[in-house]
C-alpha cells in the first residue's frame, strides 16, 4: 500500500513538472514567434470582395459566392519596416491550396494596408472552408477563416 502511495506521488508530480515545462515552451515558441516577426506590426486582417484606395478593404466579408473573380485578403499595418517580406499562404479543408508571391517593403511604411488575393481561374471556385494564414519573414502571423458557397 505504501508502494503505491509513492508512487501515486511521483506520477501526480512528474505529471506537474511536464505541464509546467509545456507552459514554458509554449510562452517561448510565441516569444520566438514574435522577435521573428517584428518587421510588422499588423492591427488586423480581414477578408473582402475587393480593394480601394491604398488597398483599404471594400465590402467585408467571410462568405463569398463560388463564381467570385477575386477574394481578398488585406491587412491594416500599423509599421512595416523596409526590407521585411510578406506573404499569404490560401488553405481549403484544412489543406494547403496556394501561396501568393512575396511581397517585401522597399521602405519603411506606416499606417498602411498590405493585400494579397485569390483569383478564381475556373470562374467557379470549390465550395467549402477556407483559411489564409499571413507570414512575415517566412513565420505564420494572423490568420482568417472565410467560406465559398
Amino acid at each position: 500500500m505504501r508502494l503505491l502511495a509513492n508512487t501515486t506521488r511521483i506520477a501526480t508530480l512528474l505529471m506537474l513538472v511536464l505541464s509546467i515545462s509545456a507552459c514554458g515552451f509554449g510562452n517561448q515558441r510565441a516569444e520566438d514567434n514574435a522577435e521573428l516577426t517584428q518587421g510588422a506590426e499588423i492591427e488586423r486582417v480581414v477578408t473582402a470582395e475587393g480593394i480601394g484606395q491604398n488597398n483599404a478593404p471594400l465590402q467585408e466579408t467571410n462568405t463569398f459566392n463560388a463564381s467570385q473573380d477575386y477574394i481578398y485578403v488585406v491587412a491594416e499595418v500599423a509599421r512595416l519596416d523596409a526590407g521585411t517580406t510578406m506573404f499569404a499562404r490560401w488553405s481549403r479543408d484544412g489543406q494547403p491550396l496556394e501561396d501568393s508571391q512575396p511581397v517585401s517593403a522597399d521602405r519603411d511604411y506606416q499606417d498602411t494596408y498590405v493585400e494579397f488575393h485569390l483569383e478564381n481561374l475556373q470562374d467557379r471556385m470549390e465550395t467549402g472552408d477556407y483559411s489564409v494564414q499571413l507570414f512575415v519573414n517566412g513565420n505564420p502571423t494572423e490568420s482568417v477563416d472565410f467560406r465559398v458557397q
